[in-house]
């Protein structure tokens, strides 16, 4: 198992570098426009009242002050890049783990090491954790770092909080994309599971928020991560995060026990 976690780690190591390349260049632009919003006079909170609940949603969460560097970088970076687009990425990222063993005919090499199928796919979900946690971990650094040099102060424990739990909302959306590959039988249509499932249940709940059809929005893992409040309000909802840590257990035993019983072929 250990070697499998390890050579997939190691097989994702480019990727990863890549991903958090971009993912901080795109963190320094956003700080670097902030002075230039910050000093434009704008009234940030009739900016934000004007747009429809559904849009206040979907793009700019539980944010009200675009003002502040913690409301612009809520609002332009976290809500969607990290929310919606890391959130996709990693599930399709894990959506390929197990469906391209099979689809590539190589399910049947790591079959036959004295490893069970179930330890199998726990060890392909664990080697996207480091992959999570350095794109979490590098940009944390790099945005601190960008916010210095513009001039602005920020709690940086406010910052590693927010980070540290993405590390594990973005663990359950990959749990979420390994579901889809220990079940369907090309990567193609894993990957379209996955991103489906998560692009449309982020969106569902936008579109549903505060209406009679509120309730669907708990299909969504984004219901049950606030950034705002993490960051802004310095509070954890606890029971948000016993959600997404059930999630991401129950998404990897039903993924395992999926592949248990798949026909593999030779």
């Amino acid at each position: 198992m250990r070697e499998i976690v390890g050579f997939e780690a190691r097989r994702r190591f480019r990727g990863t570098a890549m991903l958090t390349a971009v993912v901080v260049a795109f963190a320094g632009l956003t700080v670097g426009l902030f002075p230039s919003v910050a000093e434009s006079g704008v009234d940030f909170e009739a900016y934000v009242e004007s747009f429809p609940p559904e849009v206040q949603a979907a793009f700019l969460g539980g944010v009200t002050d675009l003002g502040t560097v913690e409301g612009f970088l809520l609002t332009e970076l976290y809500q969607l890049i990290w929310v919606l687009v890391l959130g996709a990425y990693f599930a399709y990222a894990a959506a390929s783990l197990v469906a391209g063993e099979v689809e590539a005919r190589t399910a049947d090499l790591l079959l036959s090491s004295p490893v069970s199928r179930s330890r199998i796919v726990v060890a392909k979900a664990v080697s996207l954790l480091p992959a999570i946690v350095a794109v979490n971990a590098v940009s944390l650094l790099a945005v601190l770092a960008f916010v210095s040099l513009i001039g602005e102060t920020v709690d940086p424990l406010d910052f590693a909080r927010l980070h540290a739990l993405f590390v594990l909302y973005h663990a359950a959306n990959a749990a979420v994309g390994l579901v889809a590959s220990a079940t369907l039988a090309r990567v193609r249509q894993a990957r379209a599971a996955a991103l489906g499932a998560i692009v449309g249940t982020y969106f569902l709940d936008a579109l549903t928020f505060d209406t009679d059809y509120e309730w669907l929005g708990t299909l969504s893992l984004s219901r049950y991560f606030d950034a705002a409040e993490i960051l802004i309000d310095a509070e954890i909802e606890w029971g948000d995060v016993g959600v997404l840590l059930v999630v991401a257990l129950v998404c990897v035993v039903l993924a395992a026990e999926a592949f248990e019983r798949r026909d593999v072929p030779g």
